[in-house]
């Protein structure tokens, strides 16, 4: 679990030479962790607790950098893991792919559709990705 907590803390210090050797072991997309460190920024704060609620929990090392709002690091993250893996839940149900359409990444949500994310799950609140988006070009990558 050392490598994990690593690989959280080297998302966070935005070192992205250490996140790339870190994610050499695979077994690292999938590790879940709670980080304190995980925050909807005040601007999504209200739109975050309304369609995918408070609570984060166990995020995924993907769903931290999204969070987080790191997309260049997000990226090498989603080219590291396997597709089966991109829909690994948060939280409420959520997906990689709740989070980064309720955060407006738009790289990062068309990478997410073209590796195989599943666009359709709907986390507990009843609400799949395109229902978190308020932008026309989100909107029809995720429909």
């Amino acid at each position: 679990m050392a490598d994990a907590d690593a690989l959280f803390d080297a998302i966070y210090s935005k070192d992205k030479e250490k996140v790339r050797s870190l994610l050499q072991d695979k077994k690292y997309t999938t590790v879940k962790k709670s980080d304190p460190r995980a925050k909807y920024d005040n601007e999504v704060e209200v739109d975050g607790y309304k369609f995918l609620g408070a609570y984060f929990g166990k995020m995924t090392v993907l769903q931290f950098a999204i969070v987080l709002g790191l997309d260049d690091i997000a990226k090498d993250i989603i080219d590291a893991t396997l597709k089966d893996d991109l829909d690994a839940t948060y939280g409420g149900g959520n997906t990689a792919l709740h989070l980064a359409a309720l955060l407006g990444e738009r790289d990062v949500v068309k990478l997410l559709v073209e590796r195989g994310a599943d666009k359709s799950i709907k986390n507990s609140k009843g609400f799949s990705p395109v229902d978190v988006v308020d932008d026309k070009e989100m909107t029809e990558l995720l429909a």
